[in-house]
């Protein structure tokens, strides 16, 4: 898994796509929201390549229902004790049928692991007022990478909590000072930490976007959104998918 991401998908197309799935779902009440779920993922799935080779997305919307439909009710049985073993499950299936190149991705994550996780550092966060969560995040991104395959090989993820800890309060004290007009470039530090700690076997992923062009992005397609009631969206959407595939990359070490 080497080279360079490329997004191709269209604002007509994406705004058709939505508004279809998302009519659909609201007049049967939710009940639609699995069939919705795997007909967008298959469609940005179908629009994305590395190094040419393409994704695809095999789920069907009749397997998710049934999947959902036993993980909502287990989990609502359970107060949610369960829900750990319900992402897990539901993870396990999204992954299992994407692909790339012909090839299917696995995920192998256990919700007793999930769980544990979970409590552990969620507990941590709390008793440290949140000063923990970056740690919390470098171990659950740490889990589901180690748990995630592709061809044989393994995902990785080498960040540090104190590394992510000092980067994360740095751009959040730039983005308060500057009353949000940071946030663009602190968004882009953080993607580039992440996509620099993430591995696939011996590969790492690299990110080259830059604050400015992602400042331009997003003031441009909020400004229109606004003046369209939200009818520009998905433009806005399909641009910001460009951009950050096109500035996604996998090379090896």
């Amino acid at each position: 898994m080497n080279g360079q991401f490329k997004y191709e998908g269209k604002g007509g197309e994406l705004f058709s796509k939505l508004l279809k799935n998302v009519l659909l779902t609201m007049i049967t009440l939710g009940i639609y929201y699995p069939w919705a779920m795997t007909d967008i993922r298959r469609y940005f799935c179908d629009k994305i390549t590395l190094d040419g080779k393409k994704f695809a997305f095999t789920g069907k919307g009749g397997e998710l229902f049934s999947l959902l439909l036993v993980q909502l009710l287990l989990s609502g049985i359970t107060l949610f004790i369960y829900f750990p073993w319900a992402v897990s499950k539901i993870k396990k299936y999204m992954w299992n049928h994407t692909e790339l190149d012909g090839k299917a991705f696995d995920y192998n994550g256990k919700g007793g692991e999930l769980f544990c996780k979970l409590l552990v550092n969620g507990l941590l966060s709390l008793i440290t007022l949140g000063i923990f969560g970056a740690w919390a995040v470098v171990n659950l991104t740490k889990y589901g990478n180690e748990n995630t395959t592709y061809d044989n090989t393994k995902f990785g993820f080498t960040g540090k909590g104190g590394e992510l800890f000092s980067l994360l309060l740095g751009q959040i004290l730039l983005s308060m000072i500057t009353l949000g007009i940071y946030s663009p470039w602190a968004s882009i530090k953080i993607s580039k930490y992440n996509y620099s700690k993430t591995t696939w076997g011996n590969s790492v992923f690299q990110y080259n976007a830059t604050g400015g062009k992602l400042f331009c992005l997003l003031l441009k397609g909020c400004l229109l959104s606004a003046i369209t009631l939200c009818i520009y969206l998905p433009w806005f959407l399909t641009d910001l998918y460009k951009f950050t595939a096109n500035a996604s990359s996998v090379k090896a070490a």
